[in-house]
């Protein structure tokens, strides 16, 4: 049987310090298009991909999601890390 690609949609979930592209990245998660994955964010891994909403674009992910811009917050006031951006990338799979 032939190996078959597919086209899915990655996401990219960017924490940032601030509601800007170019602030740096505090936490990440990256959900794969795949059966029984689990993703989680985790604001002490070491691996970021990228340092700023910006290198990922470069990269070729699209911002699908851009943070509430209307006014600054604390995280501690709220139980959210940074300023959030969803980016997704279009890739092919195998089946």
């Amino acid at each position: 049987m032939a190996n078959t690609k597919q086209q899915r949609q990655r996401l990219l979930y960017l924490h940032a310090q601030k509601p800007s592209i170019r602030a740096d990245v505090v936490a990440v998660a990256l959900h794969e298009p795949i059966a029984d994955s689990i993703t989680e964010v985790d604001p002490e891994a070491i691996d970021i991909p990228y340092p700023t909403v910006h290198a990922a674009m470069v990269d070729g992910w699209r911002v699908v999601h851009f943070p509430d811009q209307r006014g600054h917050f604390e995280d501690r006031e709220i139980d959210v890390i940074g300023y959030e951006f969803i980016l997704e990338k279009i890739e092919a799979f195998d089946e």
